[in-house]
C-alpha cells in the first residue's frame, strides 16, 4: 500500500510524507474500521522502516494529493509495537481522512507535486580567469586549449523496498552531466553534455565527412568537455576553446540538407555515447588540428609539455586533401615587423633544425634564431612545416597541413575511415596507449 516517504521540514519542523499507492489500496480505506486501518498501516510502516523525525505531522499523501493529517502526541516517535495504540504513549491520531471531505492543505504544510518533466533553471553567469595550460586545441583555422566534470545530483527521499507500477508523485533524478558554455553573446548556458558534443562535432567537422570519423570527433569532444569540467572551466562557443553551434545555427549553416547532416551526427554522438579517453586513470588532453604534413607532431615541440599519448605518428591520407599544400608571400617589412627582427633581401634565412615530426624546430633570420611554432604563429601561416623562397620584395612560405598537428587529424581520420578503420582503431592511432572509458 505505502510505496514511499520522506521527511521535509517545513515552518521549521520536520513533516513525515506518507505516499500511497492510489490505483489499488486508496478505496479500501472506504470501509467500516477506515481509521484504525490507516493507523495501523502507518504505524506498522514507521516500525519497519526504523522512522523517527523531528516533527509531530505525518502527511498521507495519494495520488499527489494530500488525503489525511495524522498527528504523533510526540515528536521523534519511535514505536514498540504496531497496531496496539492503546499501550502505546505516543499515540497515532487522524486529524483528517480521505472519505467524503473537501480536503484542504494546511497552512504549514506545502506539498511539492513532482512531474515528470524538469524544468531547467537558469545558470548563473560565473567569471572564470583563463586555463594556463599550454595545451590548445585546433581545428580548421582555430587554437584552442584543453580543458573538463560536474555530475549535477538531485537528492532523493529514502526508498521503500516494495516497487509500485506507478508512483508519479515520485522526485525526477537527473543523472545526466551538464556543460557550462559561454556563448557569443556573453550569456552562460547549461547544455546536456551529449547535445553539447553534437554541436561541437557539427562545428568542428564537416558533416560530410566518413560516419567513423564523425564518432572519433564526438568521442574527442565529449573528452574535451570531460577534461574541462574537470578543471572547471567554462567553454566558449568559438575556438579559444571548442566551436559549438545550436540546432538553430546548424539549420542555418546546413539549410536543406539539415534534417540529414544533424540525423547523421546525432547518431555517430548516440553509437559512443558516454565514451571518453583516459590515460592511466586520468581525463586525456583531446587535442586535434585539420590536417597534417604526413606526420602528427610530439606535443613537447609546440607546448614544451611531453604527454606519452600525444607523439608523432602517420598520417598518410592528409596529402589527399585539396588544402594540404599552401603557398604565401609575405613582405620584409612585415616580417621584421611581426619577428621583431630586420629583414631584408640580404638576410640569410636557414631552417636548423627538425622535429619529429617533420616540422621546422629552430629557424633563424639575420643571425636571429627563432622556434617553427613562434613564426608560424607571428607570421600567421598554416603550419610549422614550410619552405622558404626569398624574392627581392620578400619571401615565399610553402606551407604542408593544416594546425598545429599535434593529436588527431580530422582529415587524417576521414581518410582512415574512408580506408576502413573504425573509429576506435582511428582513436588508438592517433593517441598512443589511450583507454577508452565509458561514463
Amino acid at each position: 500500500m505505502i510505496t514511499d516517504y520522506e521527511i521535509k521540514k517545513r515552518s521549521g519542523e520536520e513533516v513525515l510524507y506518507i505516499y500511497l499507492d492510489f490505483d489499488t489500496e486508496f478505496f479500501k480505506l472506504g470501509t467500516n474500521g477506515k481509521k484504525k486501518k490507516l493507523d495501523e498501516i502507518v504505524s506498522e510502516f514507521m516500525k519497519k522502516h526504523d522512522i523517527s523525525f523531528d516533527g509531530k505531522k505525518v502527511a498521507i499523501i495519494s495520488g499527489g494529493l494530500l488525503v489525511a493529517t495524522l498527528m504523533l502526541k510526540a515528536p521523534n516517535m519511535q514505536y514498540e509495537s504496531h497496531g496496539n495504540f492503546s499501550s502505546v504513549p505516543n499515540v497515532v491520531e487522524v486529524e483528517k481522512t480521505p472519505v467524503d471531505m473537501d480536503i484542504e492543505l494546511e497552512d504549514d504544510i506545502q506539498l511539492d507535486v513532482k512531474v515528470e518533466e524538469e524544468t531547467k533553471k537558469p545558470v548563473q553567469e560565473v567569471e572564470t580567469a583563463p586555463s594556463k595550460d599550454p595545451i590548445k586545441v585546433e581545428a580548421n583555422t582555430s587554437t584552442k586549449p584543453p580543458v573538463s566534470t560536474n555530475k549535477p545530483g538531485t537528492s532523493t527521499p529514502n526508498k521503500v523496498e516494495s516497487k509500485p507500477e506507478s508512483k508519479p508523485q515520485a522526485p525526477v533524478v537527473d543523472n545526466n552531466i551538464y556543460i557550462n558554455v559561454k556563448r557569443s553573446n556573453g550569456s552562460i548556458v547549461k547544455i546536456e553534455l551529449e547535445e553539447y558534443v553534437v554541436g561541437v562535432v557539427g562545428a568542428e567537422m564537416p558533416a560530410s565527412f566518413n560516419k567513423e570519423a564523425l564518432k572519433t570527433q564526438a568521442v574527442i569532444a565529449r573528452t574535451y568537455a570531460l577534461r574541462a569540467n574537470e578543471r572547471g572551466q567554462i567553454l566558449t562557443d568559438n575556438s579559444s576553446t571548442q566551436n559549438y553551434k545550436s540546432d538553430d545555427q546548424l539549420r542555418a549553416m546546413w539549410g536543406s540538407s539539415y534534417q540529414t547532416y544533424y540525423h547523421k551526427i546525432k547518431s555517430a554522438v548516440q553509437e559512443t555515447k558516454g565514451v571518453y579517453l583516459t590515460y592511466n586513470n586520468v581525463i586525456i588532453d583531446a587535442v586535434y588540428h585539420s590536417t597534417s604534413n604526413g606526420r602528427t607532431e610530439a606535443s613537447e615541440y609546440v607546448w614544451g609539455n611531453a604527454f606519452p599519448y600525444l607523439v608523432s605518428v602517420e598520417s598518410p591520407y592528409d596529402t589527399s586533401n585539396s588544402s594540404f599544400s599552401k603557398e604565401v608571400h609575405i613582405s620584409y617589412a612585415d616580417i621584421s615587423r611581426k619577428l621583431g627582427v630586420t629583414v631584408d633581401a640580404t638576410s640569410e634565412v636557414q631552417i636548423l633544425s627538425k622535429t619529429s615530426g617533420d616540422r621546422i624546430e629552430k629557424i633563424s633570420f639575420g643571425g636571429v634564431e627563432f622556434s617553427g611554432v613562434t613564426v608560424r604563429n607571428k607570421l600567421g601561416l598554416r603550419s610549422a612545416d614550410f619552405d622558404i623562397s626569398k624574392t627581392e620584395t620578400g619571401i615565399s612560405f610553402t606551407t604542408r597541413g593544416f594546425g598545429h598537428g599535434v593529436g588527431l587529424s580530422q582529415y587524417g581520420a576521414n581518410g582512415m575511415a574512408n580506408h576502413g578503420y573504425d573509429w576506435t582503431s582511428i582513436l588508438k592511432h592517433y593517441y598512443k596507449g589511450v583507454n577508452l572509458s565509458h561514463l
